[in-house]
């Protein structure tokens, strides 16, 4: 299935927030906007796996998939 524009636009920043022991979060941004959408309120140890989490979590900023119609020479 083709990903739509708002599927695109839409991508997970991971930046150092605090000193300390976990210091870094994710955020989700879309293309058109400066302030993030979504700032996670978890804080990670590294960039990866707060990179991670981000990837894992982005889904849920996007819109629902339409069905796919079949027509009618599809069918059979």
């Amino acid at each position: 299935m083709r990903l739509t524009t708002e599927e695109l636009s839409a991508r997970v920043v991971v930046r150092r927030d605090t000193l300390g022991s976990a210091p870094f979060l994710w955020e989700v941004h879309w293309a058109d906007r400066i302030e993030p959408v979504f700032v996670s309120p978890s804080r990670f140890a590294n960039m990866e796996a707060a990179y991670r989490a981000g990837q894992a979590g982005l889904p849920e900023f996007m819109p629902p998939k339409r069905a796919h119609r079949v027509g009618l020479d599809e069918r059979a």
